[in-house]
């Protein structure tokens, strides 16, 4: 690393710093489990409302 650059800039201008707190994206187990999440939320509602589950999409 060059004495001006810590790695701690969001957007370095050094091509070859990587940023150590960059965000990483979700991974696919995380995706999937807040799918799971959201379609028993949406079953719940729908049961709450009185709507046909199956018509119930995410």
């Amino acid at each position: 690393m060059s004495a001006d650059c810590n790695g701690h800039c969001e957007d370095c201008p050094y091509s070859w710093c990587v940023p150590v707190n960059r965000a990483r994206p979700p991974k696919v187990a995380d995706r999937q489990h807040w799918r799971q999440d959201a379609r028993a939320e949406l079953v719940e509602l729908a049961d709450l409302y009185g709507i046909d589950p199956s018509g119930v999409r995410l």
